[in-house]
């Protein structure tokens, strides 16, 4: 701990977050890695026996198509599967009519990649379409580097056993070897959120951060879903233990803020507890909780005074549901984004994404160099929507490549001369496929630097070389194909249509507390009607959260003047912040507000075009007005003035410092 203090300071953030990033304990996290594992030694150990090439490809998918549960890992498998008969279809198809014709074939090719990324982002399932792209665009590879149409032919057919072998093989793994369940999953999340309830509620205990709760209620929900698709039990009690997920995320949110107020009353906390902990039981056991505990007058009184009413309301409403209860008819959602053939940031985004190709194309054609063919699979891995996240992406792929680079380089010198056999090599990477599967599968924001470790490791060491390699070329031209190709998108999706997500980020937050505003309108006395506050409460957590990346992504555009970002990202988390205690402060209302309601969604009115005004509320509070009422009326009042001029946050923190 010492040995920090005298590194700079952004060294340290950066090991900060690495560190959140990496320790992240969540279901199935442990079952994740070890399939990855097992999976890159039984691939390798396969290739290399049989001679099978492009070892690398099938690394890559073995880590996209891993996943946390057995059932997402079978969904993701059919559309590998899928994917791969529509890639080789469409290769073969390039190959018949326009092999002989460079230019006609790229063109084809293009139009498949333009294709693609279009629909990649429009449609639901646009995983399949990113494959696509992937092997259209690395097909191309294959004519110019061989000129015997029959050599390419059978490497083509090859591809399809690259694609479906590991996709069989993390089948196996997730389903028969290192089952993971997302209903034995959910399970255990219920239980620990539920014992960081029952923390929160016995001693005193410092609140989490928004941003961490956020996403635990938004990974129930996820789960939630699985469930829905993969337990045949919990679609039968759907309607309750969807229920289950809403109540246990409220209560795991509320009691994170709550103070120690119920230590007076010692009877209502030690009945609370009794009931969290049996719900927690049912839960363990896979049943449905029911309950026959009544709120006297006297226990709502009490409750009341601790705040706890609403908790108390909650989890009776919950014991004494019907676990019969028939599901809502669920609402089927179009496999197309709305705006999919009106918004021309679609197009914008596939011809960016075509034509960084097509550049890195014509420089490694031009200058005949072959081996940088990766920048044109960088080129479609870090394509995405804003400038922010393509940045990120950006730094996560140069910062796995030069690490997966750093390795291949120094067990090709160290290593590689003085292995004799597959066990031996196997035995050398095994931690380097152990250190990948653990990075792969932390945080979804930084994950992908362990799959990229791997990708240039097996590209440099593994690629086509059936034993130990002892070249340094390839090591080279896959760190440059990867630098280049980061340099031509980064440049392109700068300056060629840049897609800012600043200017989205006042309309995204006056979404959420749109949604806040239905919140408050909503009462609360009926069963039914506490039902619906909730799964809409989660709404809102979730919309909240995305507001909470999209800052993140904002602060990434450097292409902002300092000053209006500081400005712009000080009034969003100003809002988050009031939203959030408003979220908090609907809990305890006893009745509808609908003329708050009313007020907030004008301010949310203004916020779309960037131009909203605190609003007067001043003659509502009133001393006759609940607590939490006169709560939420503040919070409202309180919400930033978003016509006010920018502000240097940095010249003003500079003074601060000065001054003291």
């Amino acid at each position: 701990m010492n040995a920090l203090n005298y590194l700079p300071l952004p060294v340290v953030r950066l090991l900060a977050f690495f560190h959140r990033e990496l320790s992240e304990k969540r279901p199935g996290r442990q079952s994740q890695r070890l399939q990855l594992w097992v999976g890159c030694l039984l691939v390798t150990l396969i290739s290399m026996t049989f001679e099978v090439p492009f070892l690398a490809i099938s690394l890559t998918v073995l880590f996209y198509g891993v996943q946390s549960n057995a059932f997402y890992t079978k969904f993701v498998a059919i559309l590998f599967v899928a994917a791969t008969i529509m890639e080789i279809g469409f290769l073969f198809m390039i190959y018949k009519w326009s092999y002989s014709y460079p230019l006609l074939r790229m063109i084809i090719a293009s139009l498949i990649v333009f294709g693609s990324m279009f629909l990649m982002r429009t449609y639901k399932l646009g995983l399949i379409f990113f494959a696509l792209a992937i092997v259209g665009i690395y097909g191309q590879t294959f004519p110019g580097m061989i000129d015997y149409p029959e050599v390419v032919a059978r490497l083509t057919l090859w591809c399809i056993v690259v694609g479906l072998y590991p996709t069989l093989l993390m089948v196996l793994l997730g389903v028969l070897w290192f089952p993971s369940r997302a209903g034995q999953q959910i399970q255990e999340s219920l239980c620990a959120r539920l014992d960081d309830a029952l923390s929160h509620l016995a001693v005193p205990t410092p609140a989490l951060t928004e941003k961490y709760v956020e996403r635990e209620v938004l990974a129930l929900q996820k789960l939630s879903a699985f469930c829905m698709l993969d337990d045949a039990d919990w679609k039968a009690h759907s309607a309750w233990w969807k229920n289950c997920v809403a109540t246990v995320s409220y209560l795991y949110t509320t009691l994170n803020r709550y103070s120690d107020e119920a230590a007076r009353h010692q009877a209502l906390a030690y009945k609370l507890q009794y009931e969290i902990t049996a719900l927690q039981s049912a839960i363990a056991q896979g049943e449905p909780w029911q309950t026959q505990w009544q709120l006297s007058a006297e226990d709502r009184i009490i409750a009341r005074e601790c705040g706890l009413e609403g908790l108390c309301e909650r989890l009776l409403q919950l014991g004494h549901m019907d676990p019969k209860t028939p599901p809502a008819p669920a609402v089927k959602e179009s496999s197309m984004v709305p705006d999919a053939f009106s918004n021309p940031a679609y197009v914008r985004y596939a011809l960016k994404t075509l034509l960084a190709c097509m550049i890195c194309y014509i420089f490694y054609s031009g200058a005949d160099w072959e081996g940088i063919h990766t920048s044109m699979l960088t080129c479609i891995i870090v394509a995405n929507p804003s400038i922010g996240s393509t940045g990120q992406k950006m730094a996560l792929r140069f910062g796995g490549a030069l690490i997966g680079a750093a390795l291949a380089l120094l067990m090709t010198i160290c290593i590689m001369p003085w292995l004799d056999n597959i066990v031996e090599l196997l035995c050398v990477l095994s931690p380097v496929f152990l250190l990948g599967a653990w990075i792969a599968t932390g945080s979804e924001r930084s994950s992908y630097i362990g799959t990229q470790i791997i990708v240039t490791f097996s590209l440099a060491t593994l690629e086509n070389v059936f034993g130990p390699v002892y070249d340094l070329v390839e090591i080279r031209d896959r760190a440059v194909g990867i630098l280049i190709g980061t340099a031509v998108s980064a440049v392109i999706f700068t300056f060629i249509w840049p897609e800012s997500e600043a200017s989205t980020l006042p309309r995204k937050l006056a979404s959420a507390l749109n949604m806040l505003g239905k919140l408050l309108r909503l009462p609360q006395q009926d069963p039914a009607d506490r039902q619906a506050y909730l799964q809409l409460r989660v709404g809102c957590h979730a919309a909240f959260n995305a507001c909470e990346e999209m800052c993140e992504r904002v602060a990434l555009e450097r292409q902002l003047d300092d000053d209006k970002r500081e400005h712009l990202l000080a009034l969003s988390r100003d809002t988050l912040q009031h939203g959030r205690e408003i979220l908090y402060g609907c809990d305890s209302a006893t009745a509808p507000l609908p003329a708050f309601a009313q007020a907030l969604e004008q301010y949310a009115a203004g916020l779309e075009n960037g131009e909203a005004t605190p609003v007067s509320l001043s003659s509502e509070i009133t001393p006759t007005l609940p607590a939490q009422t006169q709560r939420v009326i503040q919070q409202i009042v309180s919400l930033p003035d978003w016509t006010r001029p920018a502000t240097t946050v940095a010249k003003a923190q500079a003074q601060g410092a000065t001054l003291q």
